[in-house]
């Protein structure tokens, strides 16, 4: 695991999203990792709408290989090199999606081609990509904050309001979970940080945090 020093983008001040598009659209779909490749849940493609109208279609990508670069310093055509040189390089049926920039920060995921090209093809130039790692809690003094999604641990670390660190971790089971935090604690003093979960987390995960953090809230 990388220490903050090492992070393949610099770090910004993130300021707290406000508002929300979710009320343009007429439904949200999820892009998923499964066990055999990609999968599309919420709701599935038979339960699509008819393509009509103008509405925008929010797609959430729920996928590991992700990273967070700074809009201005981003090039379109260098973005398949820049998950390559963050160690999580898009496979050759994956296509890298730009998600919709928030706060001048932008996000890559890699997802599958003929995933997309089944919402291209039905709804083109109506798509907004979006990913949990682009989310931020609401306290960012020196704050963890951890996102369980599916088998997935969106993380990011603040300082004094910073960005120090963002990843997209697989954690399917609560002894990867507890790998993943005892390497944290190798590159942070975890117990000076307030610890905010959200997502899918149980009280099992709760639980353990609890003894590791300088406070736990639930976000």
């Amino acid at each position: 695991m990388p220490d903050s020093s090492s992070v393949p983008w610099m770090p910004v001040t993130m300021k707290q999203v406000t508002g929300s598009n979710s009320a343009s659209s007429p439904f949200g779909v999820s892009i998923q990792q499964s066990l055999d490749g990609h999968s599309f849940s919420r709701p599935e493609p038979a339960r699509w709408p008819a393509a009509e109208g103008d509405e925008t279609l929010e797609v959430e990508l729920i996928l590991p290989r992700t990273l967070l670069v700074p809009e201005h310093l981003f090039d379109p055509q260098a973005a398949r090199e820049l998950l390559a040189a963050n160690g999580t390089p898009a496979h050759d049926d994956e296509q890298v999606v730009c998600c919709k920039p928030q706060n001048g920060v932008m996000a890559l995921v890699a997802v599958d081609r003929a995933m997309l090209e089944q919402l291209e093809t039905r709804y083109s130039g109506r798509l907004d990509y979006s990913t949990p790692l682009l989310q931020e809690p609401e306290k960012r003094e020196k704050t963890i904050w951890i996102a369980r999604r599916e088998n997935l641990l969106y993380t990011k670390i603040y300082r004094d309001g910073v960005l120090q660190f963002a990843e997209v971790i697989p954690a399917p089971s609560p002894e990867e979970t507890t790998y993943f935090i005892e390497r944290l604690a190798q590159h942070f003093p975890l117990a000076e940080y307030d610890l905010r979960l959200a997502g899918h987390d149980d009280r099992e995960f709760r639980k353990w945090f609890g003894k590791k953090f300088k406070t736990v809230t639930c976000e």
